[in-house]
């Protein structure tokens, strides 16, 4: 017998309630889903953007600064280094020997030329003039004695002369026998030959005179030279002894060289030519000159020397010039910027500096075609004027070149154009 519950049907089976259960996990998953759309759909948004700006970057050129390459007339004028130097600098050596009495010039002192430097005492030259002195006395004396003795044997020979004749007379006439005559013959021989001994004696003693006299006079010369002196007007560039220095004369060996003097007007100036301007060079050119330290000044030179020869390793010529150098304001050994300055005017091409690619290959060039299109090209550069560039070949006049090509500017780009 079955029992029915009230509220029952019969016949039907009773389901557990999974409602809520549902309820939660759709609204899970609606949150999950609605996380996930509000992170891909911004990013899927900043991808079209990209997308779309890349697509409107590479539909757009490059957009370049170009100048155009032309004709300018202007002197050849050539800027080279050079090195100044003096025309003359001369080590001063003393050609006496002695003891540094007095010096009156030090570095840097202005000199003018025979203006007394320094003094030097010299006793042992001074002992030697005194005895060049006597000896020149001595043989002065014997000089009156050998007079006196010329004469006598003069007088002599005379004498023996006449005697000689008498007696040959006389032995004509048979009065002497020949040995009597003979006899008289060599006493007149003997009394010859005294008197030519009594002239080579005199003039024996003469020529010490005259030795003694130029002996005297070299000394007296070199006591001179006691007193040094300047061969040049110039200024002192080196002083190497002090009062009291021994001195030793001539300029080797034990010689110490007492001072250095350099003639700086005018100056000269040394400049090593490139072979690519050589022709360009000339004797009488004028140049300028042109010094760091005087900022504005142009000094004026020409050319005096050229050395007509190469250096076979530096393939440069040596060319010597000239600046009168006023007011002594150039000092040797500066360095300075000469600019030869040609009478003959040129038609050159001249591009921008800042057009100029320098690689493996050489010089080139960005050039901009009719159509906007790049086209990198090989040039031969001349003389570089600073902001602009010589051209020799490689470019004709009005093509435009690309100023400072970036990575971006490759040949065959089409490009977009500013002029400057």
């Amino acid at each position: 017998m079955m029992v029915q519950t009230a509220g029952a049907q019969p016949g039907r089976e009773q389901k557990p309630r999974r409602g809520p259960v549902v309820v939660f996990f759709t609204v899970l998953a609606l949150l999950v889903a609605a996380g996930i759309a509000a992170g891909l759909l911004p990013r899927l948004a900043r991808q079209k953007v990209m997308l779309a700006a890349s697509e409107g970057s590479a539909a757009r050129h490059p957009v370049v600064i170009v100048s155009a390459a032309h004709f300018a007339v202007g002197q050849e004028d050539i800027d080279l280094p050079g090195d100044m130097q003096p025309i003359v600098e001369s080590p001063i050596f003393a050609r006496a020997d002695g003891y540094l009495k007095t010096r009156l010039v030090d570095i840097g002192d202005r000199v003018k030329k025979g203006q007394v430097m320094a003094e030097i005492e010299t006793p042992e030259l001074d002992q030697q003039i005194t005895q060049a002195h006597a000896t020149l006395s001595q043989a002065t004396s014997t000089i009156a004695e050998l007079k006196a003795d010329l004469a006598l044997a003069s007088a002599n020979l005379s004498l023996s002369q006449v005697t000689r004749d008498r007696w040959q007379k006389l032995l004509a006439k048979g009065a002497v026998s020949r040995q009597e005559s003979d006899e008289k013959e060599a006493d007149f021989e003997v009394k010859q030959a005294q008197k030519q001994k009594a002239e080579a004696s005199l003039t024996t003693s003469q020529d010490t005179i005259r030795a003694s006299e130029a002996n005297l006079h070299r000394l007296e010369e070199l006591k001179g030279f006691a007193r040094v002196t300047a061969p040049f007007d110039g200024v002192v560039t080196a002083r190497n002894v002090d009062v009291g220095t021994l001195i030793n004369a001539g300029n080797g060996g034990a010689a110490r060289e007492m001072f250095r003097v350099a003639q700086i007007q005018p100056l000269r100036v040394f400049v090593n030519v490139p072979q690519t301007y050589v022709e360009q060079i000339r004797a009488g050119q004028l140049a300028e000159l042109r010094v760091q330290e005087k900022p504005g000044q142009v000094f004026p030179a020409s050319v005096t020397n050229v050395s007509d020869s190469l250096d076979s390793n530096s393939r440069a010529m040596l060319v010597i010039l000239e600046t009168p150098n006023a007011g002594d304001v150039l000092f040797p050994g500066m360095y300075a910027q000469v600019r030869f300055i040609s009478p003959r005017a040129k038609r050159a091409l001249r591009i921008s500096g800042d057009t100029v690619v320098l690689g493996k290959s050489g010089p080139r060039v960005a050039v901009v075609d009719a159509n906007h299109v790049v086209h990198f090209r090989g040039v031969t550069l001349g003389q570089d004027l600073g902001s602009e560039i010589e051209v020799t070949s490689g470019l004709a006049e009005g093509e435009l070149l690309v100023s400072n090509p970036s990575d971006a500017v490759q040949d065959g780009v089409a490009v977009d154009v500013r002029k400057k």
